[in-house]
């Protein structure tokens, strides 16, 4: 029983659905397909799919476009009535009314909401096609002239006539000032005719004068100096700040050199004295030679000349560390001092634990140089790696 109930249902699905597509089939008909709508006038062409049986052997598709609906001649008549009606307050821009003009009109070139396209003419002496008003040229009173409006739905057109009163345009003092001055320019010009024209050098009394107001400003010259003058301080600020950095890090490099040397003329026997001036003689003779000049050599140098002009000893060797400027030369000078105090005892020690911490000192300088320079070369790097990209990315982007 339950068996035949389900097949009945089956049955009454299978019956449903025939009867489902017999009725979509009767509303998608041919029939009433043949009948298809408009779009309304201004709204532009319609396009409607549709299968066509009976023209070729078998059924066809094809896209069937559909103008937009088109008035007759008493609808346009009408609606070219109604906006005629309604242009002399659309039209009028900034003025008050057509009959008092002196500003620009807003001539609008079409009524979209009803599909109507307005072409203006005018004859161009008061007032041009695009609405723009020439009021100089207008009489002082007024001056009256016609706008024409030709309205047009594509099959049919109607013109509108429009009166305006145009009045010159109200200046300021300042410029009817202008006015008349270029009036007296052009005068001027129509007289002198040749290939030059020669400006005016008075007008109303007052003395002119003339300049170009897209040439060299002027008045930026001072500025120009007072920059040029605050860039010279700097550049020589920044000059000074490069070389102080250069001369520290040269006697840096050259600290742990000195030392030595006067560490092995003092274990071959020769007094403070004595090593301080080997070590100079024997720079002097390098720079004969064709030896750069060293910051701490001509500082040893020039303590060396005042030890032999009766300057104590220590007093020169304590001058050479301030000179220096830097706590390692102070330090040499301090020993040197003590030296001369307490004798030379424990003097050669000394300065070789300060030569060891020299040369450690040294090695560090030249890895942080080493790191510093790394870091200068990343920008080259990075660049040259931009370009290998670009060269890469280009073709595959040309290929697009």
């Amino acid at each position: 029983m339950e068996k035949k109930k389900r097949r009945r249902i089956q049955l009454m699905c299978a019956i449903s659905g025939l009867i489902l597509y017999g009725a979509a089939a009767s509303g998608m008909g041919w029939g009433e397909q043949r009948i298809l709508d408009r779009n309304s006038h201004g709204e532009g062409t319609a396009f409607y799919k549709v299968a066509v049986d009976g023209l070729l052997d078998q059924e066809t598709e094809m896209e069937i476009p559909v103008r937009e609906r088109s008035y007759t001649r008493e609808e346009a008549e009408e609606i070219f009535d109604r906006i005629g009606t309604e242009l002399p307050e659309q039209i009028r821009g900034e003025n008050p009314s057509l009959e008092q003009v002196g500003t620009d009109l807003n001539l609008i070139g079409s009524r979209d909401d009803w599909g109507v396209d307005i072409r203006w003419e005018t004859d161009g002496r008061l007032v041009d096609g695009f609405g723009k008003i020439y009021g100089e040229k207008a009489a002082p009173e007024g001056e009256k002239t016609v706008l024409k409006a030709i309205l047009s739905d594509g099959t049919y057109e109607k013109a509108y006539e429009f009166e305006l009163t145009v009045f010159p345009p109200r200046l300021t003092g300042e410029e009817r000032t202008v006015m008349e001055f270029l009036e007296q320019v052009d005068q001027e010009d129509r007289e002198q005719g040749g290939e030059k024209l020669i400006l005016p050098e008075t007008f109303r009394g007052r003395e002119l004068s003339y300049r170009d107001p897209d040439g060299n400003p002027l008045w930026a010259l001072p500025f120009f100096g007072i920059a040029a003058a605050a860039f010279l301080e700097v550049e020589d600020r920044e000059k000074k700040r490069r070389e102080k950095e250069k001369r520290e890090q040269e006697l840096l490099r050259d600290y742990p050199e000195v030392l030595s040397k006067l560490t092995v003329f003092l274990g071959a026997g020769l007094t403070v004295r004595g090593a301080w001036e080997q070590v100079v003689r024997g720079y002097e003779q390098g720079r004969k030679e064709g030896g750069k000049e060293r910051y701490a050599y001509e500082e040893m140098k020039t303590a060396l000349g005042q030890i032999e002009k009766k300057v104590p000893e220590g007093r020169a060797y304590q001058e050479f560390g301030r000179r220096c400027g830097l706590r390692p030369y102070m330090k040499l000078a301090g020993l040197l001092e003590q030296n001369r105090r307490e004798g030379a005892k424990n003097l050669r020690g000394a300065m070789r634990t300060e030569m060891a911490s020299a040369f450690e000192e040294r090695k560090n300088l030249a890895r942080k140089r080493g790191e510093e320079a790394g870091t200068k070369l990343l920008l080259p790097l990075f660049l040259m790696l931009g370009v290998v990209m670009a060269m890469v990315a280009a073709p595959a982007l040309l290929a697009f």
